[in-house]
């Protein structure tokens, strides 16, 4: 009988050391499983912010090309009515109202334009977009202030067209504000283009 109940000790024994076995596997397994739910939910964090911070990156240069491109098609078009206007005054003829207001237009746009680039950076494009602008508003002021001496000279001296002094300040301000626009593009191209 001492063996019967030897048996029965060793298989209480035998059944107690699975049941606490099992409990210390099924406690590890849990926490196991745990631990690699936390890694694996940290790496799908990390992974979400990095996207995120990715297309971030890709937008704003999106809307820096954009803005970039805005002001490059702004400047073609006030260029060519800069460029109009200019022979226009060398040739003596006075710039009415309805004209100067036209002008006056298409400057407001190129020099909003150049001002939306310090919403976007980076600061050299924003630095560059700046001297455009005021380059810009130079010029402007200064073919203003050109056709309004010319409206005050007597109109057989207007004949003769625009003094050379007038004709060398418009064509200096004109100078400075496409060397503006040149280093514009310069830096623009630098900042967005890659490579």
């Amino acid at each position: 009988m001492d063996q019967g109940w030897a048996a029965v000790i060793a298989g209480i024994a035998g059944l107690v050391g699975a049941v606490v076995g099992a409990l210390a596997g099924g406690r590890a397994a849990v926490r196991g499983a745990r631990i690699g739910a936390e890694v694996n939910a940290a790496a799908v964090r990390e992974q979400v912010r990095a996207q995120a911070a990715l297309e971030l990156q890709q937008w704003v240069r999106q809307e820096r090309q954009k803005a970039c491109l805005q002001v490059m098609d702004l400047y073609a078009v006030f260029n060519s009515e800069s460029v109009r206007r200019r022979e226009q005054l060398g040739a003596g003829t006075v710039l009415d109202e309805a004209s100067l207001q036209s002008y006056a237009d298409y400057s407001t746009n190129l020099i909003a334009a150049c001002s939306h680039l310090a919403l976007l950076g980076p600061d050299s494009v924003q630095v560059a977009g700046g001297t455009l602008r005021r380059t810009t508003e130079r010029f402007v002021s200064t073919l203003r202030f050109v056709n309004e001496e010319l409206v005050e000279e007597p109109a057989e001296q207007r004949a003769d067209g625009l003094g050379a002094d007038w004709l060398e300040m418009l064509a200096e301000d004109g100078q400075e504000m496409k060397l503006a626009y040149l280093e514009f593009m310069r830096v623009s191209q630098a900042t967005l283009l890659p490579g």
